[in-house]
């Protein structure tokens, strides 16, 4: 599949800058065909000149095994479970994917979101599970949590709660992320007060460093950017779609809304 020169070279860009660290796709609220992600496989791929991006794919829940197989036929980098909600949702979704690993014969690392607040409650018990010691990260999704507890995505008890979760999940030596709401007039705050090595919206993954945490708006800022113009890329690959990416541009120039005050990088 043909890629845009441009795009690709935009995403190489940001990802030796250190802003991008990572894409994310799948067929849960990402909702995208094999024919998109093998465009974003394509994106991201690595060559002698270029670096290789590591792909994250989110499956269609726990146990969606087509999808699982799917995403090793990609050669995707990281399998991501969404609403892990008790210690059995795990098991499940560790124990499909190292089956349908070993029939592949293809490896990834695993990944889980916690977006609710069940999920958050059942974590103790999800990090005693011998099927935990199996993940490399473990993603919180602060949109569907917020809206399960009936709150804001940036209220204090949603941030407070995410923030004793990050720090269980630290403690046991896995990879942290946070979704949900990552929104220019937000990002300064949230990048200081969440204890988590990564960001990510729906497509971009970002690295919660230090120099992030000094500057973060500006690092934002290019990411959605590339974030918009990989819509655009997408609506002209796929007319079919063009409503869809038309919808999702709208939503990212709302994120895109700048703070009282944007420092210069």
């Amino acid at each position: 599949m043909v890629v845009p020169n441009e795009l690709r070279e935009k995403l190489q860009k940001l990802y030796r800058e250190g802003v991008v660290v990572a894409i994310k796709s799948g067929t849960e609220i990402e909702d995208m065909s094999i024919s998109e992600m093998y465009f974003l496989r394509e994106l991201t791929r690595g060559s002698i000149q270029n670096a290789h991006i590591p792909l994250i794919i989110k499956t269609g829940g726990p146990e969606a095994r087509q999808d699982m197989r799917m995403a090793l036929r990609l050669s995707v980098d990281v399998i991501l479970a969404p609403m892990i909600e008790s210690v059995y949702a795990l098991e499940n979704f560790v124990k499909s994917a190292k089956e349908i690993m070993e029939e592949e014969g293809r490896d990834a690392e695993l990944a889980i979101n916690l977006e609710t607040g069940l999920a958050v409650e059942n974590l103790n018990d999800m990090i005693l599970s011998r099927s935990f010691a199996e993940l490399a990260q473990v993603t919180i999704g602060r949109g569907d949590l917020s809206r399960s507890m009936h709150l804001e995505v940036d209220d204090n008890e949603v941030l407070e709660i995410t923030t004793a979760a990050l720090k269980k999940i630290r403690n046991s030596g896995k990879r942290t992320s946070v979704g949900g709401g990552i929104k220019l007039a937000s990002i300064e705050m949230i990048s200081r007060r969440l204890p988590t090595e990564r960001f990510n919206t729906r497509h971009v993954t970002m690295e919660n460093s230090p120099e992030f945490r000094k500057n973060p708006v500006p690092v934002l800022q290019k990411a959605l950017n590339f974030e918009l113009d990989l819509y655009d890329a997408l609506r002209k690959k796929f007319p079919e779609r063009k409503e869809y990416y038309k919808k999702r541009m709208a939503a990212l120039q709302d994120r895109l809304e700048k703070p009282l005050t944007v420092r210069a990088v």
